[in-house]
């Protein structure tokens, strides 16, 4: 008995090598970019073994692995007597699992393009182990489990979510540098750095027991508000002439209530633009030339003052890589664009109010 097995359990070995980013447009690597054409190259010269070869051949093993919702692996083919009602027990002497080398090529590519014959021989050995074990978890019924299930679609979906990231990149990395220098030039004002101090003023006091007493003191938090309101434009007048920003910082916090040790740093880089500085308050600091300082900016975590410490326009030979990653990002923010996700606030409570402007933080 033979069971042709091709990329079967594809999402398994990627989400294991392929990196799932909190942020889509993250910075794009610097090496030379990866092709379609761009195989790892195979251990044997392709002339001397046919694409429908086999490369692998896996003594004992039957049966096949469904990919989540439950259709069959293009290309697999079950072991006589081998169901899903009666899954065949492994290992089982009287079948075997066969990979060819176009199906081991193709795996072997999606995991790494650049892969080198040694790294494919490596993985080769370690395969059989993966197709072993996940068929020994399909005949012992866990993925019947429902929360084995929604974790076996997950992981699926990370791995789509990786290989069409990859694309996206792969694309981008195959422009030439007049099409990238074009994209620059269109999209000059996105590519002015902003170098950034910060003074944050909490939202309300802290209040703190009498000492040898556990009475919490009773609060007015309108009152507070109105205090750090109040307090966060004195800093800022103070700021404007010409006050030290960690001083201040410190002087803000110790009014709030708050150990001047747990301040936030002022000093929030130089690498500011219009596509990572939140877009709501990008007109009260952008505007501004160095040295100025803007008006308190409000959010769910208190007061912001922002002075503008410096501002200059990336040139094109610098601009590359932020030109990929621009590119990148776009793509993927057009999809976004069309997508609303709302939450059922009844279920999914916090206690912690979001963040209106997390990079201020």
């Amino acid at each position: 008995m033979q069971c042709r097995f091709p990329v079967t359990i594809l999402f398994f070995s990627l989400t294991f090598v392929l990196v799932h980013p909190a942020i889509f447009a993250q910075q794009l690597q610097s090496n030379t970019p990866a092709t379609a054409s761009a195989k790892a190259a195979p251990t044997v010269a392709e002339s001397q073994v046919a694409a429908d070869a086999p490369v692998i051949t896996i003594h004992g093993l039957c049966g096949y692995v469904h990919l989540p919702g439950g259709a069959d692996t293009p290309g697999s083919q079950p072991s006589a007597g081998a169901s899903d009602a009666a899954p065949q027990t492994t290992p089982n002497a009287s079948c075997e699992t066969v990979v060819t080398r176009e199906q081991f090529e193709n795996l072997i590519h999606a995991i790494s393009p650049k892969g080198d014959p040694q790294m494919a021989r490596s993985f080769a050995r370690d395969y059989p182990e993966t197709l072993m074990f996940a068929r020994k978890a399909l005949d012992a019924g866990l993925d019947k489990d429902p929360a084995i299930h929604a974790l076996l679609e997950f992981r699926y979906q990370q791995a789509l979510y990786s290989i069409f990231k990859s694309r996206v990149k792969q694309q981008a990395n195959e422009m030439s540098d007049a099409e990238l220098e074009k994209f620059y030039n269109a999209n000059r004002a996105r590519y002015e750095e902003f170098g950034l101090l910060r003074i944050h003023v909490p939202n309300v006091k802290q209040h703190h027991p009498v000492p040898g007493s556990s009475v919490q003191p009773k609060v007015d938090i309108a009152a507070d508000e109105a205090a750090m309101k109040a307090l966060a434009i004195t800093i800022r007048a103070e700021a404007v002439a010409g006050g030290d920003f960690e001083k201040l910082q410190a002087k803000a916090y110790k009014l709030a209530g708050s150990p001047p040790d747990d301040a936030p740093d002022t000093d929030l880089g130089d690498k500011w633009t219009t596509d990572t500085f939140p877009r709501e308050y990008q007109s009260a600091v952008f505007s501004l030339k160095p040295g100025q300082v803007s008006e308190p900016i409000h959010n769910t975590s208190g007061w912001h003052i922002i002075k503008v410490v410096s501002r200059r326009t990336i040139p094109w030979s610098e601009a590359r890589d932020a030109t990929l990653q621009m590119i990148v990002g776009d793509e993927a923010n057009s999809t976004r664009r069309n997508v609303k996700t709302e939450l059922n606030d009844q279920y999914f409570v916090s206690a912690v109010p979001h963040e209106a402007v997390a990079p201020l933080k």
